[in-house]
């Protein structure tokens, strides 16, 4: 729900970015492509810690990354899933990267309690984050990306994860409503 909320929020914040304050509600104001403004930042700050702890440092490497985009998909309702059968697909969590310009964050099903009760809050703290099990390869614990940028990590460092987080959301993401699943 927490998911969803936050993609309705990105759509209601760039739809009110991109009123006229001087037009009259009643008379709906034309622009062309040149004419609209880009969606302004999140976050204007990039933080070297995290709000609810740093948990584990680790070793990340951030690099170059592209998400295929699904066509079939379902909007996730939730920022955090434990393990289970409830958990969101690959195919909903890269539609979310490439469509809504969100973070996802996946992390081995085996994590310890600790381990997830730590990244549940640390979820919590976020707007347009979803953090889910996933099938991570070697010794990586953590797996974050976006559209165009992945974060591994050999433990799970949420200061690092936080950072990678704002830089992403400190640019603008464009946002086009599509609603909640797919044909």
């Amino acid at each position: 729900m927490l998911v969803a909320l936050s993609v309705a929020l990105f759509g209601v914040a760039f739809a009110v970015r991109g009123d006229d304050g001087d037009a009259p509600a009643s008379v709906p104001k034309e622009r062309t492509p040149k004419q609209q403004n880009a969606p302004a930042p999140l976050v204007t700050e990039i933080r070297r810690h995290s709000p609810v702890g740093r948990f584990q440092a680790a070793r990340c490497q951030e690099r170059s990354h592209s998400v295929e985009n699904p066509t079939r998909w379902f909007h996730p309702t939730d920022n955090f899933y434990p393990p289970g059968k409830d958990a969101p697909t690959r195919t909903d969590l890269d539609h979310l990267a490439n469509n809504d310009g969100a973070v996802v964050v996946t992390y081995r099903e085996d994590a310890s309690p600790a381990a997830q009760r730590a990244l549940q809050r640390w979820a919590a703290t976020g707007i347009g984050v979803v953090v889910a099990p996933g099938q991570l390869t070697g010794n990586d614990e953590l797996d974050a990306y976006t559209a165009d940028r992945r974060l591994t990590c050999d433990r799970i460092d949420l200061d690092q994860l936080t950072t990678f987080t704002d830089r992403h959301f400190s640019k603008p993401i464009p946002y086009t409503p599509h609603g909640k699943r797919s044909g």
